[in-house]
């Protein structure tokens, strides 16, 4: 696509729309915005300068005359006028998108992007000018660090996340104006699909391998056109499993086939066991029967297994194989589909083989959930309230309230809940792809759920979700154990999940009876050891997950015999 097709389709998408830039200062919000809006024709807007015209003061003679919030209630006030003013790129203040209302008025009425940069790269860029308000008092650093652990996580809710690097404004300018033109279409425009209804996208934002997860009702009867726009003419290997083709295979193919995308299917047979060594060389061979180049596009469509194991062959075929995922589970729309995580279970443990390989695309159909057993659906739910436990308080006093919608019937509580979950998995990604710092915190109850999972042989006695449900009632007992968490913490987690109808105790395990000590080892063969110590996801609260290497095997021992025993 040439920049002036991306340019006409990008306008034709926005229509009245205006584009909104958030970030924190030294971001590159309005040096960026300014290229962006010359490259597409709009007008730019800084908010910060349309407010010191309507203040007639400067911004730090606000801060300084009538204090932070003030100039706050100003800020909103002018911010939503200018949402009305139609096209145009518009640059926020680094506190802007923290207000809700203004939030939510830009979701409703905008197409929102966050620039994201790392600490390094902003202090570089704040520390050349004394200009900002809230450097003034403290250690500037210290401030900066603070406003990205706040700010982040709400950041994160943008609908495009876009890295702000140390290189020429341009190239940032090409990467939104890419990453733009890929979005799918207005849903007044939207696709070949009479059922499929307004979809959203959340980037991943990884520099040349970021990539978008589109979620929304029907968009697999679009999964052609939606591949075909961003990569062209390639040929397609779908991997599924008996139960996902029986019900939803022949759509898929019939919106390849018809651009001339399928290249042919493969069907294993679904379950935990399928993620082997016994399955993924006969795969590898049957991909290869297809005729699948380098340029060309596997593609799982599946659940957690079929993703995990047809990426990991993705991965190592030809040396390296692009794809598209196609969850069809809620726990691989959630979760395993978005990060780049491939890999096999061995006796040793789940996941112990495998690569990091990032999708290309990730394409989140809702309307294919429907299909879903009820035991999947809720093994699913649990990752979704992974995301609330670990970092999100709010969302997960949301889920307490809507549960119930959230997995009744496929509205929009359903893709508001994938949303958030995929958004909350995006931010950690970008900022610890290989979980060599806080990407770890998404594993929040799988220490203890892998290993139950390996002490059942990988067996329908417990579902993947089921384990990490029962491991985060674990973690956060655990924890309220050690002094951590406030009283009544933990049982508030098990009080919702049972609700649902996921297990909470070890003891609710069909069959024998687990032992402490074969547990305790099975934890040990977990991919998170470091230097002989275990990781434990502990929590100081709701929301409040954090990472720890200080657990006492003693502890932990005595901790399993306990649970066993309730």
């Amino acid at each position: 696509m040439t920049d002036t097709e991306a340019v006409d389709s990008i306008k034709a998408k926005l229509g009245n729309k205006p584009i909104v830039l958030v970030g924190l200062m030294g971001s590159g919000k309005s040096s960026v915005g300014k290229r962006l809006a010359a490259r597409l024709g709009l007008p730019f807007v800084d908010a910060d300068e349309e407010i010191e015209k309507a203040a007639a003061k400067t911004i730090n003679e606000i801060f300084a005359d009538h204090g932070e919030d003030h100039f706050r209630a100003g800020e909103r006030k002018v911010i939503a006028r200018l949402l009305t003013n139609g096209a145009q790129v518009l640059a926020t203040g680094g506190g802007a998108y923290m207000n809700p209302e203004t939030r939510q008025r830009i979701s409703d009425t905008a197409i929102s992007i966050w620039l994201r940069a790392d600490l390094p790269v902003l202090m570089r860029r704040v520390l050349k000018r004394d200009t900002r308000p809230l450097l003034r008092n403290g250690n500037p650093e210290v401030t900066m660090r603070n406003l990205i652990e706040t700010r982040y996580p709400v950041y994160a809710q943008a609908d495009l996340t876009v890295e702000s690097r140390d290189e020429p404004h341009d190239i940032i300018v090409t990467e939104i104006l890419t990453r733009l033109a890929a979005m799918p279409l207005a849903p007044t425009d939207l696709t070949s699909s009479p059922q499929a209804t307004a979809s959203r996208c959340v980037g991943v934002a990884l520099a040349e391998r970021s990539y978008d997860v589109l979620i929304g009702h029907g968009l697999l009867n679009d999964a052609g056109a939606l591949i075909k726009q961003r990569f062209g003419a390639i040929k397609c290997g779908i991997v599924t499993d008996e139960n996902v083709a029986r019900h939803h295979l022949a759509t898929l193919e019939a919106s390849l086939k018809s651009l001339g995308l399928h290249a042919g299917s493969i069907s294993l047979k679904p379950g935990e066991g399928t993620k082997s060594f016994r399955e993924l060389a006969p795969l590898c061979e049957q991909l290869l029967e297809l005729g699948l180049e380098r340029g060309d596009m596997v593609v799982p469509f599946g659940g957690g297994v079929i993703g995990d194991l047809a990426g990991f062959a993705a991965g190592i075929l030809r040396r390296g194989v692009r794809f598209v995922q196609i969850p069809t589970s809620l726990l691989a729309q959630v979760d395993s589909s978005v990060g780049g995580k491939t890999g096999i279970n061995t006796p040793q443990g789940k996941n112990l083989i495998g690569v990091f390989h990032q999708p290309s695309l990730v394409i989140a159909d809702t309307a294919v959930l429907a299909t879903l057993p009820p035991r999947e659906m809720r093994a699913g739910y649990a990752e979704v309230a992974k995301y609330g436990l670990l970092g999100d308080a709010a969302f997960f006093s949301w889920l307490e309230t809507h549960w119930q919608s959230v997995l009744g019937n496929g509205g929009p509580p359903l893709t508001q809940a994938i949303e958030t979950s995929v958004k909350a998995k995006a931010a950690i990604v970008a900022r610890d792809e290989t979980e060599t710092g806080d990407r770890a915190l998404l594993n929040l109850g799988h220490t203890f759920g892998h290993a139950l999972e390996a002490w059942t042989g990988y067996s329908d006695r417990l579902l993947h979700g089921e384990g990490v449900a029962i491991g985060m009632c674990l973690a956060f007992r655990l924890s309220q154990e050690c002094g951590l968490a406030p009283h009544g913490t933990a049982e508030r987690v098990s009080s919702h999940l049972n609700a649902v109808g996921l297990p909470t105790k070890i003891g609710q395990i069909p069959g024998a009876k687990a032992n402490a000590e074969e547990l305790y080892r099975l934890m040990g063969q977990d991919k998170k050891v470091r230097d002989g110590k275990m990781t434990f996801i502990l929590a100081r609260d709701i929301g409040q997950a954090f990472i720890t290497r200080d657990v006492m095997p003693e502890t932990v021992k005595a901790f399993l015999t306990r649970e066993i025993a309730r």
